[in-house]
């Protein structure tokens, strides 16, 4: 099998973006879609089983609650409790203060628009540095953040990091963003197959991948 097969069996099989998984659609690249991205960012950066974090941050958004104003406004018990449905747990409490403190950096800094950051900014690191305003949000948070805000955000892309990295090597794959970007084929397939191999890195790869291998 070649690289190409490798990394179309990845998309295939592993490319759902965690964004998309926890029902945020930042191909839209509006305000609402790219804060619950942030929030889910957050959630995904704490030592917690990602899949509870995805599950967490999809509760939020079927309770109203990925919105900025909603988490404002809502009672810290609330967020607590659908936190504690999505199984995020061990966290919630402090959770729940950093999404209170985050919605406020978002509303006073850029008035609830983290495209204004963005484009203050200027470019990726600079970006990375403020998007670290949020609460919680730290080195890795603004990674994960950045890995799939690429999909629409010229500064990141192409950007490949993190455990992607190690999945690619393991599976024989080139570690240079560029070559990835190239054997993806488009910048929205590129972005499928860094989720994919973050996948591959934390739950392993699927079986389709492996027999491309």
């Amino acid at each position: 099998m070649s690289r190409k097969d490798i990394v179309d069996a990845l998309i295939e099989r592993q490319g759902t973006l965690y964004s998309e998984e926890m029902g945020a659609n930042i191909a839209r690249d509006t305000p609402q879609e790219l804060f619950h991205w942030l929030v889910g960012a957050i959630m995904l950066s704490a030592r917690i089983d990602a899949s509870l974090a995805v599950a967490s941050a999809k509760a939020l958004r079927e309770a109203g609650l990925h919105k900025i104003d909603a988490i404002l406004e809502a009672p810290e018990k609330r967020l607590i409790e659908v936190l504690t449905e999505g199984g995020y747990t061990r966290y919630r409490e402090v959770t729940t203060g950093y999404l209170k403190e985050t919605a406020a950096w978002a509303k006073e800094c850029y008035d609830g628009d983290l495209r204004r950051l963005r484009d203050e900014a200027g470019d990726a690191e600079a970006i990375l540095s403020a998007l670290q305003g949020a609460k919680g949000l730290g080195p890795m948070g603004a990674g994960i953040f950045a890995r799939e805000a690429q999909l629409v955000w010229d500064a990141f892309h192409p950007r490949a990091d993190g455990p992607a990295l190690d999945a690619a090597r393991d599976l024989g794959l080139p570690r240079e963003a560029g070559k990835l970007s190239d054997l993806a084929g488009s910048r929205e397939r590129f972005v499928r197959l860094m989720a994919a191999l973050t996948r591959a890195a934390i739950d392993g790869p699927d079986q389709a991948v492996t027999d491309a291998t």
